[in-house]
């Protein structure tokens, strides 16, 4: 006896309308916000303190990404030293979501991680 597969085939894969069918990781994926993770040392020079980007591009983050403190617990100096890194046209769509310290151990001085997620304009992603 010989089965008929057509009509099954034909019956599954027309049978889910596009509101139904279930969202796959792929188009989760596409549908959250680019995010990248910078890391900043900490140098001090005679008369102030800079930091300079260890990763210029950024890390990518996917999935979760790392637990930091809001960006309100950095000291003032930090902050202000991010807000003039961070108005810097390069950084326009970018903002800020995440930033705290960062240890390295394979390294010495003090270091920052930064947390950056891609904005959206009207609901338009920003490129």
């Amino acid at each position: 006896m010989e089965l008929d597969h057509s009509f099954a085939l034909a019956n599954s894969t027309n049978s889910i309308s596009p509101k139904e069918r279930p969202i796959s990781n792929k188009d989760m994926y596409h549908s959250r916000p680019s995010r990248r993770l910078l890391i900043f040392q900490e140098a001090r020079n005679v008369n102030e303190v800079a930091y300079l980007p260890v990763n210029k591009l950024g890390l990518p983050i996917c999935g979760p990404g790392p637990e930091l403190p809001s960006i309100l617990e950095l000291p003032l100096r930090i902050l202000r030293a991010f807000t003039e890194i961070f108005n810097q046209p390069k950084y326009k769509g970018w903002a800020v979501v995440a930033a705290g310290p960062y240890h390295d151990t394979s390294e010495e001085g003090k270091f920052y991680a930064v947390v950056l997620e891609q904005m959206k304009e009207d609901g338009v992603l920003m490129r």
